[in-house]
């Protein structure tokens, strides 16, 4: 019976940890209107309020592309996203209340960009 209870105790414990994991690294997934544009993000939490590593799907994977510059709580949050335009510091801010994507170029390096890219609407990915 104490080997059955201690099974089930650590089954719990495993799930509720997997569970925690997963609802602590939102998605979010942007396109411009006519779909032709798709972008997801994965945002790792630093605390449970604020976020300080981003990553970007490529190819069915998530690969680092920058760090969190600024957020508001609630508000936004500035990231960047150094393989978006190799040379050139950019970054993406995403309004929280209308999850509106808007381009940032925080600076011009090597390259000088004739156009940002447009912006994009966001979902939540549950």
């Amino acid at each position: 019976m104490k080997l059955l209870c201690s099974i089930i105790f650590l089954v719990f414990f495993v799930l509720s940890k997997s569970i925690n994991a997963n609802s602590l690294n939102p998605h979010i997934i942007c396109s411009n209107n006519n779909k032709s544009i798709l972008l997801e993000f994965m945002l790792k939490n630093k605390n449970d309020f604020f976020y300080d590593v981003v990553f970007k799907k490529v190819k069915n994977k998530f690969i680092k592309v920058g760090n969190v510059v600024g957020q508001k709580l609630n508000s936004f949050i500035l990231f960047e996203d150094k393989y978006a335009f190799l040379g050139v510091d950019f970054a993406w801010h995403l309004d929280k209340n209308n999850m509106k994507l808007n381009p940032i170029l925080l600076s011009e390096g090597t390259i000088k960009l004739k156009k940002l890219p447009e912006e994009l609407y966001c979902i939540n990915k549950k």
